[in-house]
């Protein structure tokens, strides 16, 4: 798990260091330095290299470098030279990014050989039919499983079918009350972002760390916590085959009420005057006198950024 990162002349990221903990929430206005932070995250695991806008203001003089420290040593890389080593070796983290498109994620998606390891959710979240059918063939006790945490989550929902309307398809089929048969594609958003966060919770080996942008986009705000609860399960380790270390992205007050600050970690974003991006961790102790009567979202959207952090001297 990545317990520290430092980025220099990444994109707007011109310093930062900020601590990170198994689920970490990075908040702040658009245009604050939130998604750059996460395609360093990108390079800094060897998911990606630079490209000419990457360097700080596009200057390739600028040496882009990030440390992320790792329980036991550390990992670093500058410029695309590619990794030095610190105290230790380690393996790169395997690393899945998500950006969910507003339309929904698919449920209609290729075949795949059951022969080989559980198929992958990709970083629009397609491939949840293909990963359900290996597991209702190769792993039917994780798919009952995954089934009846969906039942618990959609209201009248009695089965959940894999269709094959050909031989190279797959189509996720959701039967409902009094056995209404009805493909999931035309379900709402909702329902199928839900069901894509169930997908992702009961993989049985996801990445070991996992980016998500906005995840609240498209899920009603009393889904927050649902949400919430499965990320949260995927750093547990509850039903996959290790933990694995989540960082998202948000703009919801309603998700931020179910982060905890005694376990998770919020980093607050901000722009500054010379065009470079500051981040801070939430200032857990001032805020315990707020979060005694207002819920972390509700003291964010009436105090901004500034009323979470540290005030400047």
């Amino acid at each position: 798990m990545l317990k520290t990162v430092i980025i220099k002349n990444f994109r707007s990221l011109r310093d930062i260091n900020v601590p990170l903990r198994p689920l970490s929430v990075l908040i702040g206005p658009n245009d604050s330095g939130k998604s750059a932070f996460l395609g360093a995250l990108e390079y800094l695991t060897g998911r990606r290299n630079l490209d000419q806008l990457d360097p700080w203001r596009a200057q390739p003089i600028e040496t882009v470098g990030m440390i992320g420290a790792l329980a036991g040593g550390k990992v670093t890389r500058e410029g695309n030279t590619g990794y030095q080593w610190g105290r230790g070796h380690f393996p790169l983290l395997p690393l899945s990014l998500y950006q969910l498109p507003s339309s929904g994620v698919s449920m209609t998606s290729q075949g795949y050989s059951d022969e080989g390891s559980p198929p992958e959710i990709d970083s629009s979240g397609n491939g949840i039919p293909a990963l359900l059918d290996h597991l209702l063939r190769r792993d039917r006790k994780r798919f009952f499983e995954l089934v009846a945490a969906l039942r618990a989550l959609i209201n009248g929902l009695e089965e959940v079918e894999i269709a094959t309307p050909n031989a190279g398809t797959r189509r996720v089929d959701l039967v409902i009350e009094q056995g209404f048969r009805i493909p999931a594609d035309r379900t709402s958003v909702g329902l199928r972002l839900v069901l894509f966060f169930v997908a992702l919770a009961y993989h049985p080996s996801p990445a070991k760390l996992i980016l998500v942008e906005e995840p609240e986009n498209g899920v009603h705000p009393k889904r927050l916590a649902d949400v919430m609860r499965l990320l949260r399960e995927i750093t547990q380790g509850r039903h996959g085959a290790h933990s694995s270390q989540i960082v998202l992205t948000t703009h919801s007050p309603h998700l931020l009420d179910h982060v905890n600050l005694e376990s998770d970690q919020v980093l607050v974003f901000r722009r500054n005057e010379d065009g470079s991006r500051s981040a801070e961790p939430a200032d857990a102790e001032r805020l315990k006198t707020f979060l005694d009567e207002f819920m972390l979202g509700e003291v964010w959207y009436n105090q901004g950024e500034a009323g979470l952090v540290k005030p400047t001297t």
